[in-house]
């Protein structure tokens, strides 16, 4: 679907013919002339892209979000939508698990699995464990993101039997109250997740999008936190030729629903993480258009988990510019360059393989845009 650039706002701005879409543009507070603080974070907007989806055509306009404001008073109902956008953009993300979303915080990869696509993040005996263990203690790493079955595009589903085995290596050998850092169990599996949700887990990263509703169990009894991931179709065959009309859009209104169907059902606000699952389901011109407008999915209130590190996104890039493949064990500069933007677009969450590298790299980010 193409986007038109336009000098003209359609009114009202929110319709059953016309849906608008709002995309703060994030930039440095001493920068702006009149900043507005993202998400009670460390990012700064004054303007803002519309995108006006209106049949089979989008059409964009970037306005001065108080100008935005006034242009929704035309209508009761277009007040109400632009408010709620408001105060999604500017509120503070609250935690049920006591993460400060006012930070990026850094999310570990440990993988417990014979298959994962980048080698270097499999850990299949204790030794190695241990050792990965201590080192990431020594790096202050907010979240540890556990998992034992790959989704590698490709990846044949596992039981859930040989899901909880593998995990039995991370959970028989260490006390996960020990470890200063927030839990999250990588698992789409109910029987998985409710096996080891009173050993210290926290979030439970769910690559499914919350496919399967006895998840519901979980939130409603436990004080557990979730990602909500976006995946077209399963691992084994999510690059079969992937289509959207509009990814952002199309994303963005996955996570709508879900977060109605969450909150209608007696979830708390504060439990729910969205995670518009870059590779997943996705080609390169897909992933591309999900980070030229990612802060988009600010507009939804919720904190934002973003999922670039080693993907074959980088590959594609490079081959397209260099005419030859690099493995995920070359992509590291690739991966700093894509979770960078992801930083400067206001992620909450940056889940990656390489912490040292990317606490380095937000560490100088921070010194001269923040």
């Amino acid at each position: 679907m193409k986007v038109f650039d336009t000098e003209d706002i359609i009114l009202p701005l929110f319709s059953e013919n016309l849906k608008t879409y709002v995309i703060p543009v994030l930039g440095n507070k001493k920068k702006l002339k009149s900043p507005i603080k993202l998400a009670d974070g460390w990012r700064f907007f004054e303007d803002v892209v519309i995108l006006q989806k209106n049949k089979n055509k989008i059409y964009k306009k970037i306005l001065n979000f108080n100008e935005f404001i006034e242009l929704s008073k035309a209508c009761k109902n277009s007040k109400k939508s632009s408010e709620e956008i408001y105060h999604n953009l500017t509120c503070k993300r609250v935690s049920n698990i006591n993460l400060d979303f006012s930070k990026c915080n850094l999310m570990s990869v440990l993988n417990l699995t014979p298959d994962s696509f980048f080698n270097p993040s499999r850990f299949e005996n204790l030794e190695n464990l241990r050792k990965q263990i201590e080192k990431l203690k020594l790096q202050e790493v907010d979240i540890l993101d556990i998992g034992a079955e790959s989704s590698r595009p490709g990846a044949k589903k596992i039981s859930s039997e040989e899901e909880i085995s593998r995990l039995k290596l991370f959970f028989d050998n260490f006390d996960v109250g020990s470890l200063n850092l927030k839990l999250s169990l990588d698992s789409r599996n109910f029987k998985t997740a409710s096996s080891f949700i009173d050993y210290g887990v926290l979030i439970i990263n769910d690559i499914s999008g919350f496919n399967d509703k006895k998840f519901l169990d979980l939130l409603l009894n436990k004080n557990v936190s979730i990602i909500i991931m976006h995946m077209q179709n399963n691992p084994e065959k999510m690059q079969e030729n992937p289509l959207y009309e509009f990814p952002v859009i199309d994303i963005y209104e996955f996570f709508k629903a879900k977060i109605k169907f969450l909150l209608d059902n007696g979830v708390k606000k504060s439990q729910i993480i969205i995670d518009p699952g870059f590779g997943f389901g996705k080609n390169k011109n897909h992933n591309l258009n999900l980070l030229n407008y990612f802060s988009l999915f600010h507009s939804l209130g919720l904190p934002i988990c973003a999922g670039l590190s080693r993907k074959s996104l980088i590959d594609n890039i490079y081959k397209d510019k260099f005419k030859s493949d690099i493995s995920p064990n070359q992509r590291l500069s690739g991966s700093v360059s894509l979770q960078n933007i992801a930083f400067l677009n206001g992620a909450q969450i940056i889940r990656t393989h390489d912490i040292f590298e990317v606490q380095q790299s937000l560490a100088c980010l921070e010194e001269i845009y923040i």
